[in-house]
């Protein structure tokens, strides 16, 4: 039951990736599944208010379902590819002001779950 619950708040947390914005009329790509994982990854690794539980449940079904839906093989390369793209942007910004932009992003998709 818990894995169901969890599964639907990720395929409504994906849906509403995919909604938001000018992204409206662009499918999920294996691309974007990487850069979910990624950020829940990094959000627990840099965000002091993030609960790193939640945030590794959240990767944990974005990395399913990214492997799941275009092969471990494929998967894991884009998600290697991914990683350091994605602690780039970490290091550009700034982990502070990183963690805010991301908390905002979060908050206005409705996901709070991740937040102390």
């Amino acid at each position: 039951m818990l894995l169901n619950a969890l599964g639907t708040r990720v395929g409504a947390l994906a849906l509403s990736l995919a909604l938001a914005g000018p992204a409206a009329a662009q499918a999920i790509t294996i691309a974007g599944v990487a850069r979910s994982v990624s950020l829940m990854r990094d959000m627990a690794a840099y965000c002091p208010e993030v609960i790193p539980a939640e945030a590794k449940r959240f990767e944990n079904a974005f990395l399913a379902v990214g492997r799941q839906s275009f092969g471990q093989a494929a998967f894991d390369a884009a998600l290697a590819a991914e990683l350091p793209r994605r602690e780039q942007e970490v290091r550009a910004a700034g982990a502070p002001a990183w963690c805010a932009s991301q908390r905002a992003n979060q908050i206005g998709l409705g996901d709070t779950q991740i937040f102390r």
